[in-house]
């Protein structure tokens, strides 16, 4: 599809669209009705000149905002809007392509009946259900439209309903919980040394596809993007590298060795590299051979334990993090080697994260309880790194972490809060939204359209808090899990939350409340969009 690009610097206009009708050359000024001349017109180029294909390039360069705009202008240039389906399309250039990979991925594993009922969960408007899932799947213009529809629906409600639909009991207590980007496989970190790979029948029941074991606590268990390949971090010193095999089974095609405990592990956004961060005050990246072995390409050090490491969207940067309370930037030279980019001293404590934005151009970090901040810091023209924003807690950071669209950073700690930063046009941030729990949160996670977040609380519960109109965020459930809260994570197609405590993975599935009626001047909306 001609102009699904990354660009995440769109901004969403949430303005209805109207109609307009401007079809005679006639205007209004200052009350008095003004004609046209005729000839004029004819003499001055038009849009309206134009085929459809040189308005489609037009639109693939235009932001969401200007798309509205011109949808306004008059019927001609609305119908080519709709035509083309330029607003999904620019609603979905926001996202990093890799989280465009995802999304699509999360949509071709459905069939109609799933997409129905997917779309079902947010309206019952028969004529919108039966327009979206004709369409023809070819393409990644389906997608866009199809998450465009869903998020905007979604967007609409102040309540959700919510509808347990799994629950998974581990043998011992669980540390995180997370879905594949098709929905088929669960993977499940708990405290008796495994993780654990369930896989989803057909008659809707989880079974145990694979058990990765270690020696010690499996500090962190994540997929890859694309969902194929499994990665694991443990305090016995390893981190392991498992695959999906085309017969459903996974099999292990690496064991990385670190002399401590293995605090940390992340792909790159290509699923081609791995790096691990360890109390032996190195962190490690592992890359996957054209053979599908892994080999060690690079070793980085901190003077103390390194917190976390994590890649750039682009894979030419990773930055790490330590108890030697500093950020390290590392940059990717043409020969494959690493050089040192950027030495960040500014944190009073250790630091455990430090996260980019979907767009490259920032970090945001997490620090301990002596300093309890999380700041931002930008890439500055000549490549160097500067601080620009400092969020304060009153105890330990626990998470910090951007939006899928850039906008947004949502930071959580021991102080018992949640903060919720927006970035302003001329690039400060300002503080939108403080959310309380009766205990320390644990972590917060955006939805993948970024207008939704989900927390995880020691006071047992994950709240699922949405973007408003006005750009305040309200609270519109809340998830009671009966134990604290480990993890709390959106599935990647944006319809359900994964919340894992105690011995138990709870699925939860969101719906439009019954205590709500539907939204019938959006629904009307969107149908004249497709």
């Amino acid at each position: 599809m001609n102009g699904i690009d990354n660009n995440p610097r769109i901004e969403v206009s949430h303005s209805p669209p109207e109609r307009a009708h401007l079809q005679t050359p006639e205007g209004n000024h200052a009350d008095r009705r003004v004609k046209v001349p005729d000839q004029k017109i004819k003499d001055k180029p038009s849009l309206q000149a134009l085929t459809r294909l040189p308005l489609s390039m037009i639109f693939s360069y235009l932001e969401l905002r200007d798309i509205r705009s011109i949808e306004l202008t008059c019927t001609f240039l609305h119908e080519a809007v709709k035509e083309d389906n330029a607003l999904a399309k620019a609603w979905y250039r926001r996202f990093p392509s890799a989280q465009q990979y995802q999304l699509r991925a999360a949509i071709k594993t459905k069939d109609a009946t799933q997409l129905r009922a997917w779309l079902e969960s947010f309206t019952n408007n028969q004529a919108l259900l039966k327009s979206l899932t004709d369409l023809n799947p070819v393409g990644v213009c389906v997608p866009a439209q199809l998450y465009f529809t869903k998020a905007r629906l979604m967007y609409e409600y102040k309540i959700f309903n919510l509808v347990r639909k799994d629950t998974i009991h581990a043998n011992e207590s669980v540390d995180s919980a997370v879905l594949s980007v098709d929905g088929r496989h669960l993977l499940i970190a708990s405290l008796d040394y495994t993780a654990k790979i369930y896989r989803r029948m057909a008659d809707g029941s989880w079974e145990t596809n694979a058990i990765i074991p270690h020696g010690r606590r499996v500090s962190s268990a994540i997929f890859s993007p694309d969902g194929e390949q499994v990665l694991t971090a443990s305090w016995d010193g390893t981190a392991k590298i498992y695959r999906l095999e085309y017969d459903g089974s996974w099999s292990e095609k690496a064991c990385i060795f670190h002399n401590d405990s293995v605090l940390a592990a992340s792909f790159s956004t290509n699923g081609r590299h791995v790096i691990t961060s360890s109390f032996d005050r190195t962190a490690q990246i592992h890359s996957r051979k054209d053979d599908g072995s892994w080999q060690l390409t690079a070793t980085f050090s901190h003077d103390d334990a390194v917190y976390s490491g994590n890649f750039s969207p682009d894979g030419q940067h990773v930055v790490t993090t330590g108890w030697d309370k500093t950020v390290r930037i590392h940059r990717q030279k043409t020969d494959g080697s690493w050089e040192e980019a950027a030495f960040i001293f500014n944190h009073q404590d250790r630091v455990r994260s430090a996260t980019f934005s979907p767009d490259g151009r920032h970090l945001v970090t997490a620090s301990e309880s002596e300093d309890g901040t999380a700041k931002i810091i930008r890439q500055q023209p000549d490549g160097s790194w500067l601080e620009i924003a400092c969020i304060s807690h009153n105890r330990t950071v626990l998470s910090a972490t951007f939006s899928p669209d850039d906008h947004h950073v949502v930071t959580t700690s021991w102080d018992k809060t949640v903060k919720i930063h927006r970035q302003k046009n001329n690039g400060s941030w300002v503080e939108k939204a403080i959310f309380e729990h009766e205990d320390p949160v644990k972590s917060a996670a955006f939805s993948p359209d970024g207008r939704h977040l989900v927390t995880a609380s020691d006071d047992g519960t994950a709240k699922i808090i949405g973007l408003q109109h006005d750009g305040s965020w309200l609270e519109k459930a809340c998830i009671s899990h009966g134990y604290r809260v480990e993890s709390a994570r959106f599935s990647d197609d944006g319809s359900h939350v994964v919340t894992a405590g105690g011995n138990t993975v709870i699925i939860t599935e969101l719906r439009w409340s019954d205590l709500l009626p539907a939204a019938p001047p959006l629904l009307q909306r969107i149908c004249t969009i497709l």
